[in-house]
């Protein structure tokens, strides 16, 4: 029976060593001679902490000896449930010098008349458990840390846990069990599923939230990432407003040339006309001086719109000869890698608008393709099908 037993303790899956009530080992399974590389013969009968020295590579304590000395000092501390002792710790020495993480139960062992006779350690690899826990350990505080705003919930919305910036974010204290719907009412369960990208205003600041799903062949619950752009957003608007005072600069710029070039052909038609006696050929130089102050007028018109509202006036215009004029006028003052191309049918396009209206959409959009093509493109204002279309390609 005897005999029994010792193979049944040897072919253990656990690591097993026994010693008896002098410190000397009796029991030393197979498992432990691939842990420690020690064979069964080579350490029964040692004793003076020896045992030790293939789990540390010095000799000190065991749980075992705890067992069988309770008033020993331990360097480590052991918990105790009933009359075992458990730990667990990092032997360095195992596995020739690897090291691995092992969970040591120590029991007293005791004759038919329950005096103690001895002590059995058990020592457990729980390597793969432990690295997957400190893993996971650092991972959580990284979260846990991150300047993202991190919260998980229930399929439902209930939330089970945020880290501190989401609570700082939201300026609250705790909202584990609240619902996510509640701290967001602007934000749907179908946004968060289908992993959309949104951004909302709260506490006078912008986030940009986005949800992920945790599945494991049937949704769990969600992930939400909560990121403060406020900053970034400041920044974008005044790179826009910089980039569209740039572009007005250049157009206002251009109608100052175009203003001083119909000036100067007023001044030559004037001079000509005070020059000839000819009444008629007179009068034809004051019409076109007079048309020519039509269109200045006109540019002054266009300059001031875009600087302040003036009052409407709707009436029949051409829309081929409004966009072609300010065609013109926007090719002079958009950037050299900017192609502006206009596209327009043989027939006249009568309509009854506002022609400042019109001109103020038209260069609002093109100025905005602009920005969209900082690396220079071609823009297109074209007619199609009953419809004005503004492409631009890069």
């Amino acid at each position: 029976m005897e005999n029994i037993l010792r193979r049944i303790v040897r072919l253990i899956p656990d690591g097993v060593f026994a010693i008896d009530m002098t410190g000397k080992v009796i029991v030393w399974n197979k498992v432990l001679e691939e842990m420690t590389g020690i064979f069964e013969e080579e350490i029964i009968g040692k004793g003076d902490f020896e045992y030790s020295l293939p789990f540390y590579g010095y000799r000190r304590p065991m749980p075992v000896d705890y067992v069988l000395n309770p008033d020993m000092i331990y360097p480590e501390f052991l918990n105790k449930k009933a009359d075992t002792y458990e730990i667990e710790t990092f032997l360095p020495a195992l596995y020739g010098g690897k090291g691995a993480w092992v969970k040591i139960l120590a029991s007293p062992v005791v004759d038919e008349a329950c005096d103690l006779i001895g002590a059995v350690q058990i020592v457990r690899d729980i390597t793969v458990r432990k690295t997957a826990e400190i893993e996971l350990m650092k991972l959580y505080n990284v979260i846990s840390h991150s300047p993202v705003g991190v919260v998980i919930l229930e399929f439902s919305g209930k939330i089970i846990y945020c880290n501190d910036s989401f609570l700082k974010y939201t300026g609250h204290k705790n909202l584990k069990g609240e619902n996510i719907f509640e701290v967001f009412p602007q934000v749907s369960l179908y946004e968060i599923h289908n992993s959309y990208l949104k951004e909302l205003k709260y506490n006078n600041k912008v986030f940009r939230l986005r949800g992920i799903r945790l599945e494991e062949g049937e949704v769990l619950g969600y992930a939400l990432f909560l990121t403060d752009v406020t900053e970034i957003r400041k920044y974008e608007e005044q790179i826009i407003i910089s980039r569209k005072m740039e572009s007005i600069r250049r157009l206002t710029s251009t109608y100052a040339h175009e203003i001083k070039n119909m000036l100067t052909g007023v001044k030559g038609f004037a001079q000509v006309a005070l020059q000839t006696e000819d009444m008629e050929l007179a009068k034809k130089y004051l019409v076109k001086m007079l048309s020519i102050i039509d269109s200045v007028l006109i540019n002054i018109r266009e300059i001031l719109g875009f600087g302040r509202d003036i009052s409407r006036n709707p009436e029949i215009i051409d829309l081929k000869e409004v966009l072609g004029n300010i065609a013109t006028f926007l090719k002079g003052s958009l950037k050299e890698n900017i192609d502006l191309t206009l596209i327009m049918p043989e027939i006249s396009l009568k309509v009854f608008a506002d022609r400042t209206d019109i001109e103020k959409v038209v260069t609002n959009l093109v100025l905005n393709a602009q920005d969209a093509l900082p690396e220079g493109g071609q823009i297109k204002i074209e007619h199609q099908l009953n419809n004005y279309l503004i492409n631009s390609e890069q």
